[in-house]
């Protein structure tokens, strides 16, 4: 299929490394003048194909390149959101996007309203996915269930390394902080870390037609022992080293669903190893642990691009509107 890629950040380059190597045309690519002037396209297997349209305005390279799907890697902002699907819905293009919208009935419902309305009267479709959220924090889990007879919890946990972050993750994140000053930026807003796990809860708990009567957050510091290093940042005994994050939503029949995730810098020992695991008590019971390199930050940002590649075929077999991972057939790494 003829894709434009709007955002030529990691995620951005891995997305066409792929789409090249899955035998799609890149048709175009869309992002600031400062990163276009920037591009190597010799780092690029094209082959015979022509090179892409390096172009700062998406409108005029839609209209310019008329591509079957947008692929969008930026950053999360509502209002620039219904501006790329008002910009996808004029040039007739599908979008896929790993920026926030993996699941937005029940979080952002003005924008779910607004998105499905003009994705729908144009007849594309907008999908969101991702990794976590997107995959592991909840299509794996929901897949899971097809087996049970009965589910009566899910327990969702992720361990990461946010070593070779830069200093705009690490700042977010909290890392390096006093203990008195994450509890303080926590409580104005400015510490978010995995607010996108809402996202993986609700989606599970409607597709599982899970009832919710409550709901629990809990955003915890790891005071460190000892000084860690990462690549860009370092951090001394008392602050803060890590995080905890988890999501639960409480439903009825005494149904639990809890999503977590901890991220430490320059971990160590086997409490902090990067690892990932999914448990569902039920019946029948099951844990099912995930390891190798799709837990470096490296396999993190290939699967997260996979996950894009790969949906564009059943993308396009499904209805036009605001799609979930769930209304697609299978998504798989077809050759």
């Amino acid at each position: 299929m003829r894709v434009l890629q709007l955002g030529f950040g990691a995620v951005g380059r891995e997305n066409v490394r792929q789409l090249l190597g899955k035998h799609h045309q890149v048709v175009g690519i869309v992002d600031t003048q400062d990163v276009i002037d920037a591009i190597d396209l010799g780092e690029f297997d094209f082959a015979e194909a022509p090179p892409p349209v390096l172009a700062t305005d998406l409108v005029a390279c839609l209209s310019q390149t008329k591509p079957d799907v947008i692929l969008q890697a930026t950053t999360f902002d509502a209002g620039n959101m219904v501006d790329v699907v008002r910009a996808a819905a004029s040039a007739g293009a599908n979008l896929i996007t790993i920026n926030g919208i993996v699941d937005t009935e029940k979080l952002q419902p003005q924008l779910h309203a607004e998105i499905e309305a003009l994705a729908g009267a144009a007849g594309i479709r907008v999908l969101g996915v991702g990794a976590i959220p997107g995959f592991f924090s909840d299509v794996v889990p929901l897949m899971l269930t097809g087996c049970c007879a009965q589910v009566r919890s899910i327990d969702f946990r992720r361990r990461a390394d946010y070593s070779v972050w830069g200093p705009d993750v690490i700042k977010r994140y909290g890392f390096g902080l006093t203990p008195q000053a994450f509890d303080q930026a926590n409580q104005a807003g400015q510490i978010t870390l995995f607010k996108a796990l809402w996202q993986s809860a609700w989606f599970v708990a409607r597709e599982l037609r899970w009832a919710v009567t409550d709901q629990h957050e809990e955003k915890r510091p790891i005071i460190s022992t000892r000084d860690r290093q990462g690549r860009h940042v370092r951090v001394t005994a008392g602050t803060v080293g890590g995080f905890s994050h988890r999501v639960t939503l409480i439903c009825e029949e005494e149904r639990r669903l809890t999503l977590g995730v901890d991220g430490y810098l320059d971990p160590f020992g086997p409490e902090e190893e990067p690892g990932m695991v999914t448990e569902l008590s039920g019946n029948s019971s099951m844990r099912v642990e995930i390891s190798g390199d799709v837990l470096t930050g490296a396999g993190s940002m290939t699967s997260s691009s996979a996950r894009m590649v790969n949906s564009i075929g059943p993308l396009a077999a499904a209805a036009p509107g605001l799609r979930s991972t769930a209304d697609l057939p299978l998504v798989a790494c077809r050759a």
